[in-house]
């Protein structure tokens, strides 16, 4: 093992550390809050990580005042840089996939702070895995082989089919208002990626976990073997779409199949509530009243609440959701709240 001065070595004990607990804790099956907590503490060991390889760099990674050479100090200790301001100085100019999967879950903690949301685990798994990869690759390429986690951590066992009951807790927390936050903000963020961002397994990690048999019933093959997706290799991945159900797919919100005009939602709402609805006046009154999307001359169209309202790029307009429906018929049922939104 290469020596290293003691300050670096420190760093890189806390950011190991720190991961084979995110990981231990993810993977016990009765922790009900695993997505924050392997967030947090994934947080923790990359930014110690960065800071690893800038200590051994020389780079100063701590904060100055402004217009000043000076460092801010944080009770007697200097105030080093955030995972941020780390992945900014590491990453440069480059907009790699592993630089975009930082971003998300540092947005994503900034998201979930402080809301309880076990449901989330469900949406990011390709995410966190590929979270962990990242660090994995990064931690060996920087500093060696021999600070390796692949010997401290195990192959999860996992529950691949639920029951009901299970499922139908889920779906009730993911109609909470809380998820709907949180959700918009992963589907924003995943939208706004570029298709080469999104296809690598840098950004989520998908990949196909197939049962394998031995040549003999003894055989001493390795029992799991992950074999991540690779669009470079159609061939070999057409094999396991044979054996498995493996779905690759990026929606993008801007398209039409299964959306709804001003028109057809204005139609709905007056064969449902028995009203005049008019596109042109209550419809538009409705979509500026719950700000679901921009005003036609913005310089942002697609920033909508996705949920309910989508921009189609191709015609430059929008188009709507079944939700955004629903959810004007249940606050339009009420008379009160209906003049108040229409007159």
């Amino acid at each position: 093992m290469k020596r290293l001065p003691r300050k670096v070595k420190e760093l890189i004990e806390k950011s190991r550390e720190s991961a084979i607990l995110a990981v231990d804790i993810y993977n016990k099956p009765a922790t009900k809050f695993r997505s924050f907590t392997f967030i947090i503490l994934m947080n923790i060991s990359w930014t110690s990580l960065l800071h690893a390889t800038f200590e051994r760099q020389g780079i100063k990674y701590f904060y100055k005042k402004s217009n000043s050479n000076r460092y801010i100090y944080i009770d007697g200790q200097k105030k080093a840089w955030d995972l941020s301001e780390c992945i900014n100085e590491y990453f440069k100019d480059q907009n790699s996939p592993t630089r975009e999967n930082l971003r998300f879950f540092i947005g994503l903690r900034n998201q979930i702070e402080h809301r309880f949301l076990p449901a989330l685990d469900l949406d990011i798994f390709g995410e966190c895995q590929a979270l962990l990869l990242n660090y994995e690759k990064l931690l060996t390429q920087e500093f060696g082989e021999d600070y390796s986690l692949a010997e401290s951590l195990a192959i999860p066992l996992q529950l691949l089919t639920v029951d009901s009951k299970w499922r139908n807790k889920v779906l009730k927390e993911i109609q909470s208002r809380e998820y709907e936050a949180v959700k918009e903000y992963i589907d924003t963020f995943r939208y706004s990626l570029d298709e080469s961002v999104w296809d690598s397994s840098e950004y989520n990690f998908k990949i196909f976990l197939v049962p394998k048999l031995g040549n003999r019933q003894r055989s001493a093959d390795i029992a799991v073997e992950f074999i991540p997706y690779d669009k470079d290799n159609p061939e070999e991945m057409e094999k396991y779409k044979k054996v498995v159900a493996f779905i690759k797919e990026k929606q993008v919100p801007v398209v039409n199949p299964g959306k709804l005009k001003p028109g057809d939602v204005s139609q709905r709402m007056e064969q449902t509530l028995g009203i005049t609805f008019h596109p042109s006046s209550h419809h538009v009154r409705c979509w500026k009243y719950y700000k679901v999307r921009p005003s036609s001359n913005s310089k942002s169209p697609e920033k909508t609440k996705i949920k309910y309202c989508q921009y189609d790029v191709a015609h430059g307009d929008y188009v709507y959701t079944e939700e955004w429906v629903e959810f004007l018929i249940a606050e339009l049922s009420v008379l009160k709240k209906r003049k108040e939104v229409l007159e």
